[in-house]
């Protein structure tokens, strides 16, 4: 690849280089100094921020996390708006709230504080593995965030939990049913209820992506 055409990709994409540049920082310097960062209130104001972000990169730039879904796994013949639509979307995602502001009220329960922490580090297993594995390919939206700021954040979390005294069993089995709770009430329950092949909530053609239809030309946005 010539110099000029490397130049001309920056020059697009220079916004987008220093976002990632930032996450990347971001987590560096978390996981270099962990050994003090004991503030277990602000690493969960970090995690939900950067859940915030995730979804950023789920649902709008790049943003086609819907296309992927309703295509690439669900292979669905109206992926516009079936099984996933915009409705259902926005409501599971609006349910992570309730599992993010919780250990930021009150930071002393480690089984309030777990749940995101290991949701981040599996949204990056996700993110990361196994869906490009399904997909066949090396990336899909989402992925980033994960990586570069939840496993970082939740590496660090986990070390200053661990200092504040040890984690006990049931710690892990109330961590394991916020979770189990939280994926049957927060995610499933939205999408399944949601639903419709009639549903008028469809994902916009930049949320479909690559997966979308063909536009013929002409039919561009302007």
């Amino acid at each position: 690849m010539k110099k000029t055409e490397l130049l001309n990709i920056y020059r697009r994409e220079w916004p987008r280089v220093a976002a990632v540049q930032a996450m990347a920082l971001g987590g560096a310097s978390l996981l270099a100094g962990r050994k003090s960062q004991t503030n277990l209130r602000a690493l969960s104001v970090m995690n939900a921020m950067t859940m915030c972000a995730h979804q950023y990169e789920e649902y709008v730039d790049p943003g086609y996390f819907p296309g992927m879904v309703n295509v690439g796994i669900f292979h669905s013949d109206q992926p516009e708006n079936y099984p996933f639509n915009a409705h259902s979307a926005m409501c599971a995602n609006i349910s992570f709230r309730a599992l993010y502001v919780p250990p930021m009220l009150l930071p002393e329960v480690k089984w309030l504080g777990l749940p995101p922490v290991l949701l981040g580090i599996v949204q990056a297993i996700a993110h990361g593995v196994l869906m490009p594995r399904i997909l066949h390919t090396k990336y899909t939206p989402g992925a980033l965030t994960a990586a570069l700021l939840h496993v970082p954040i939740g590496i660090t979390y986990l070390s200053a939990l661990r200092a504040q005294g040890p984690i006990e069993r049931s710690d892990w089995l109330k961590t394991l049913g916020v979770l189990v709770v939280f994926g049957v009430l927060g995610v499933a329950a939205p999408n399944v209820r949601g639903a419709d092949k009639d549903s008028p909530y469809a994902f916009t053609a930049h949320q479909m992506g690559p997966f979308g239809a063909p536009q013929a030309p002409g039919d561009g946005e302007l």
